[in-house]
């Protein structure tokens, strides 16, 4: 006898916002990832490769081989970086101290300007990651920025200092918790309470790379995409991993003192970088950041094919 099986079609009761990045789109989604029929809004992941104004200690000698003399100037570097076929452009300015930060701050609001003429992709700025630096630079950023942009991280103590610039400039914000739902839709709700339109915010739950914490930060963001489409309207915002910098800093993708079966180092950190990636986008990562360009390639052909 020939049983025909109708495969069961949930619908949600509200879909993601969707977030304007230039001409792109980062969200709309109305299904988990991958749900086809479910999914009425034909969104897609966007693929973002980072790069930062002040190149750290002990960068990566693939990623330095991968990018070129281009890593000494972050405006060739973002060049470069729109060349390597990236959806979005993540510009980090790590300022590492206070002791000169006002001359720091000048020199990043024109590297700035410099990037947004020269790059025709949407652009994300971050800040130090250092609040006592960045409750100063990126309100400056956000002020010369002469188009929409994205910033953060803001979090639950700087956005006070940094939600009414990006507001009044009309920029969308990245709002960075601990890997938590509760904290998430908290923030959110804080930054909405000082009139700041939702459909301009990204949620950034933090996560770790792959055998680093993945396992829980993919349990957490699949927890906000369901509360979200069973109606949580302080939940339903897209949401970005930045992939690279917890991947490159894994002992795989930096240790050549490994035993050899680990294989080649290269492949290895390439193959760490694109599988907690593709980890993240199945289980609902709107936006993954990465830093080598041949990950961006991989993850483009995956996301194509699914």
């Amino acid at each position: 006898m020939d049983i025909t099986y109708n495969v069961p079609v949930k619908d949600s009761k509200v879909s993601i916002r969707q977030v304007k990045l230039g001409n792109l789109i980062l969200g709309g989604e109305t299904s988990l990832p991958f749900m086809h029929k479910e999914n009425k809004f034909n969104s897609k992941p966007l693929v973002a490769l980072e790069i930062q104004t002040i190149l750290p200690d002990k960068y990566s000698n693939i990623l330095q081989e991968a990018w070129g003399n281009c890593i000494n100037d972050a405006v060739l570097w973002a060049k470069k970086a729109e060349e390597k076929q990236a959806d979005v452009l993540v510009v980090r300015f790590n300022i590492a101290n206070c002791d000169n930060h006002e001359q720091e701050i000048n020199k990043s609001k024109d590297q700035l300007r410099k990037i947004l003429s020269m790059v025709s992709i949407p652009v994300i700025v971050i800040g130090s990651d250092r609040e006592e630096i960045d409750i100063v630079l990126l309100p400056e950023l956000a002020k010369v920025a002469d188009k929409e942009c994205s910033f953060g991280f803001v979090d639950e103590d700087n956005y006070k200092d940094i939600i009414p610039i990006l507001k009044e400039y009309g920029h969308n914000v990245i709002a960075r918790t601990p890997i938590d739902i509760n904290l998430a839709k908290e923030l959110n709700i804080l930054i909405t309470e000082m009139g700041f339109d939702p459909d301009k915010i990204i949620i950034d739950p933090n996560m770790g790379a792959l055998g680093y914490g993945i396992d829980y930060a993919y349990s957490v963001i699949e927890r906000i995409r369901l509360a979200a489409f069973d109606g949580d309207t302080m939940l339903n915002m897209p949401i970005s991993t930045f992939i690279g910098i917890e991947t490159w800093k894994t002992k795989e993708a930096k240790s050549e003192n490994v035993p050899d079966e680990w294989g080649n180092i290269k492949t290895r950190a390439i193959s760490w970088e694109c599988i907690t990636a593709s980890s993240m986008i199945t289980a609902g990562a709107d936006l993954i950041v990465l830093y080598h360009p041949d990950s961006v390639l991989y993850l483009k052909k995956l996301i194509e094919k699914a």
